[in-house]
């Protein structure tokens, strides 16, 4: 019988000893992370690098007081970086979301837009002709490439907005003065256009004409009754006109360039473009030297802070139909 109280005795010292040592373990680890432990009331890091760009090597650098363990995850399924400043390439562009951890405690998340590749334009496959700067209203002018291993042609010599040759060697003559610009583009490659100024300018008779036209101003207006065959010629023409198809409205660059702007403001859509576009608004076009579609772009724009830099719009030769057209923009991370 009393081997029982001493047995529950020993059991009750036991676990006193237990208690203690489990105590004093505690007590250490708090001890040893309680003297190594370094307060971080907010992480600071930043990105060095100017041009996010994917394949370029992009900084990184905290600037956390008090910081001794860094852990960069770079939102990309990369390897988890230790380094205090880390370098980084972005094989793919995007959004993504970078965490830095310091001291295994504090941790800052921030969102940051990797833009494409910027496009380089080859030089060696722009197309090679001469231009002169200036020519009296009047005169034909005549230009002819000189690119190697060109096979076909599209000279724009700025005036309608149409391809007005598709030969090696191309002649025009202008319908008003002003300043053009004349475009050739070789084998297709709408990413590679050369584009030179000419200034056409206008004679002195031009310009006698245009100031009578502006000075006489009351010269009286005779009215002739005009011959009865001339009437049902006229009639003629009006009824074959009827017949013939609805031409392509003519839209200018400048007004074209409007309405994108209203796309990005959310106030248009494509379809606004269907009836210059003849009835395509899916076809392709060349942004910021990349290919993509009209009805991708005017998505991609919308509710964007777009600033167009350079916009010219390509016709059909002999109609007012668009062909493509080539945009250059302030880059916002979308092409």
């Amino acid at each position: 019988m009393s081997s029982q109280p001493t047995i529950s005795k020993h059991l009750d010292k036991t676990v006193i000893r237990l208690f203690i040592v489990v105590f004093l373990i505690s007590a250490s680890v708090f001890a040893f992370r309680y003297t190594k432990y370094k307060p971080c009331e907010e992480v600071d890091f930043r990105v060095l690098s100017k041009e996010l760009r994917q394949g370029e090597l992009i900084k990184f650098a905290d600037y956390t007081d008090n910081a001794n363990s860094w852990e960069w995850k770079f939102g990309d399924d990369s390897e988890v970086s230790t380094s205090k400043e880390p370098l980084h390439i972005y094989n793919k562009p995007g959004e993504y979301t970078v965490s830095l951890l310091v001291n295994n405690i504090c941790e800052k998340l921030e969102v940051i837009t990797i833009n494409e590749k910027l496009f380089v334009i080859d030089s060696t496959k722009l197309p090679k002709f001469k231009l002169p700067s200036t020519i009296d209203f009047g005169e034909t002018i005549t230009v002819q490439d000189e690119t190697d291993n060109a096979s076909t042609w599209e000279w724009y010599f700025g005036e309608t907005g149409n391809a007005n040759s598709t030969s090696r060697r191309a002649e025009y003559k202008y319908k008003e003065p002003g300043l053009y610009t004349v475009s050739l583009v070789v084998n297709g490659d709408m990413k590679h256009i050369s584009k030179k100024k000419i200034n056409v300018l206008p004679t002195e008779d031009e310009t006698s004409k245009i100031e009578g036209i502006v000075t006489n101003t009351k010269t009286p207006r005779v009215t002739k009754r005009k011959p009865l065959d001339e009437i049902n010629k006229n009639k003629e023409e009006d009824n074959a006109s009827k017949t013939k198809p609805k031409a392509v409205p003519f839209i200018s660059d400048g007004d074209f360039r409007n309405k994108i702007m209203l796309i990005s403001e959310e106030k248009l859509n494509a379809n606004a473009f269907s009836e210059y576009l003849c009835g395509e608004i899916n076809k392709s076009i060349v942004v910021n030297g990349k290919t993509t579609t009209f009805l991708v772009f005017c998505e991609t724009i919308k509710g964007k802070n777009l600033k167009i830099r350079d916009l010219t719009v390509y016709r059909d030769k002999g109609s007012n139909c668009i062909k493509t057209v080539t945009i250059n923009h302030r880059k916002f991370g979308i092409f």
